[in-house]
């Protein structure tokens, strides 16, 4: 019974040794399980940058110039004077109307004018010899009177028959019918031998300057109000005071050349309540064509010291409510709500929500909630792939 007792004091101390061991063995076990259970994720870091804002808006081709060629008198075409689809110049002649009913007005309109200057020198001869007589009392006013009225009424004739020969000169002359503007002229709708008039409806052709082009885009009048309040405020700027625009074809391909914003219409289209916005666009390579459509991308300027982040960060649920998983100093993370402004490239404005030097996570984003541990591989910064 005694050695019962020494075996049985004996082994509490091993027991409680055992029970030490055990214990600091599952509290060591507990910490690396832990550790091993933080989240590894990327994290960006929030930043400030000018951003620009550009607005995507689609449109059509305008040439710049066009102008219709019309006859401005009637007759038989009897020649056409240039290739359809080619490049004319200003003064170019394109058509030559028979001009022989023009020409025969011309040789009347100078016999008029002869046969009247003959009648005022016989007119005026005789007033200058009546002027003399009445002085000497040798005739009676009234027949001076008359042969007075007479030779004004010659001198006038003399006047109506000069611009009765200059309206037929210039009938003449319109007989050959010119290129008002230089530019591409396209087909021509009639051909010698066909008969034309000064009122006729369609033209004989139509020539359009195509370079350089306009394009008109049509902007909504909240995106055109939202602008201007933006850079009144001073929340936007324009570069330079202008707006560069960038071109794009219906298939995607970017224009090589850069357009300019010339102006914004001061009325909103009733029937689509859109602003329209006309630009001017280089083209001497005539790439781009009358009715076109073209997609631009307008420049209007930048968002100065905006707060960024990348749109990978950004979490956007069904609801509407859009938020972002940061970093709290101990090393968990937290569900943050933001508002969304502009975007640009990969990165979206935040105009609430985050500060500047916050760390939000932007991979392993479906294993974190709200109190997650979690550790962190890199920092990049939210322009970084701007840059």
């Amino acid at each position: 019974m005694f050695l019962s007792k020494v075996k049985h004091k004996n082994l509490i101390p091993g027991a409680i040794a055992l029970s030490v061991f055990l214990l600091s063995g599952c509290g060591e076990e507990t910490a690396s399980q832990v550790a091993a259970a933080a989240v590894p994720v990327d994290v960006a870091i929030v930043s400030t940058m000018d951003v620009p804002v550009t607005s995507r808006l689609t449109g059509r081709a305008d040439p710049v110039r066009k102008a219709e060629v019309r006859p401005q008198v009637s007759g038989i075409i009897l020649k056409r004077l240039f290739t359809e689809g080619s490049i004319v110049e200003e003064g170019q002649q394109l058509y030559q109307i028979d001009p022989a009913l023009y020409e025969a007005a011309v040789d009347s309109a100078k016999a008029q004018l002869e046969s009247a200057k003959a009648t005022l020198t016989s007119t005026s001869l005789r007033y200058e010899r009546y002027k003399k007589l009445l002085k000497s009392n040798a005739i009676s006013k009234q027949d001076y009177d008359d042969t007075e009225a007479a030779y004004l009424q010659a001198k006038a004739g003399v006047n109506s028959a000069k611009a009765q020969l200059k309206t037929a000169e210039i009938n003449l002359a319109y007989t050959k019918v010119y290129a008002p503007i230089s530019g591409r002229i396209g087909k021509s709708d009639f051909t010698e031998g066909a008969l034309v008039s000064a009122q006729q409806t369609n033209p004989l052709a139509t020539i359009q300057q195509l370079d350089p082009m306009y394009v008109d885009f049509g902007q909504s009048v909240e995106q055109h109000l939202a602008l201007r309040r933006a850079v009144q405020d001073g929340s936007f700027k324009l570069v330079d005071g202008k707006a560069p625009l960038d071109i794009y074809f219906s298939d995607g391909s970017k224009y090589n050349l850069q357009g300019q914003l010339e102006f914004s219409d001061i009325t909103v289209d009733e029937t689509t309540g859109m602003v329209n916005l006309r630009t001017i666009l280089p083209n001497p390579d005539q790439v781009i064509l009358p009715g076109m459509f073209i997609r631009g991308d307008i420049n209007e300027g930048y968002i100065p010291d905006a707060i960024v982040i990348r749109k990978d960060a950004v979490i956007r649920e069904a609801a509407g409510e859009t938020y972002v998983y940061t970093i709290t100093p101990e090393n968990k993370a937290q569900r943050t709500v933001v508002k969304v402004g502009t975007e640009y490239q990969d990165i979206f404005v935040i105009t609430d929500g985050l500060k500047p030097g916050d760390k939000v996570i932007t991979s392993n984003i479906q294993k974190v909630r709200t109190g997650t541990a979690v550790t962190e591989v890199n920092d990049k910064n939210a322009s970084e792939k701007t840059e």
